[in-house]
């Protein structure tokens, strides 16, 4: 019994770290897209998160850089699972192009936009990682490139676009709408209509027979 008291106490203290961490992490992360890294101090996120120093260097013993990277690494596997479970849905049945590559524009404008702070810190600050941790999210985010050119090859086979570098065209549409969606959410605003079909136009005659 006594034992079974102690293995509660510790599982108890366990959670209680976790949250801890867990509130270190969405407080930097808020703050880190607002301000910057950089422009961000120890003190100051202690200040917003009620937490002493010393607390915060307990569970981040690398201070601010260490918080960091835990943002930048934190549930990586879980976000790009569901964009690429996003991508593999809207390809099934294999739709017509036009519409799907609309499906493509709103769908990742809603992933990005609902993860907003991340991203924009993953952008300005991924230089920050180590080596071996870019390249495990470099891993990662190869996947949404190659669920789409699958998808572009099963539609050459069936004749609806031509011959061509699938894997190159995959990554030019994908980035080319990450960036116009990134640039908007710094700026406040999002593709138009007319925006997203003039794009949709673009790559269907681009990769048209």
């Amino acid at each position: 019994m006594a034992a079974e008291g102690k293995k509660s106490r510790m599982t108890n203290r366990d959670m209680q770290a976790a949250e801890r961490k867990q509130q270190i992490l969405d407080t930097a992360k808020r703050l880190f897209a607002e301000k910057g890294y950089h422009a961000t101090s120890m003190r100051e996120l202690n200040k917003a998160i009620g937490m002493t120093e010393a607390l915060a260097y307990h569970y981040f013993p690398g201070g601010k850089l260490d918080i960091l990277r835990a943002v930048l690494q934190h549930a990586q596997e879980e976000r790009i699972a569901r964009i690429v479970a996003f991508l593999e849905q809207t390809f099934l049945g294999e739709p017509a192009l036009g519409q799907t590559l609309l499906s493509l524009i709103d769908g990742i404008a809603g992933q990005i936009q609902n993860d907003r702070d991340y991203f924009l810190i993953l952008i300005q600050e991924r230089n920050q990682l180590e080596p071996e941790q870019q390249e495990a999210l470099d891993a990662l985010t190869i996947q949404p490139f190659q669920a789409m050119e699958a998808y572009l090859k099963k539609l050459s086979v069936r004749g609806d676009v031509r011959e061509m570098d699938f894997g190159m065209a995959a990554s030019q549409f994908l980035s080319h709408i990450v960036v116009l969606i990134v640039q908007g959410m710094i700026k406040g605003n999002s593709l138009q209509k007319e925006q997203k079909q003039r794009i949709v136009d673009y790559y269907a005659a681009l990769w048209s027979r």
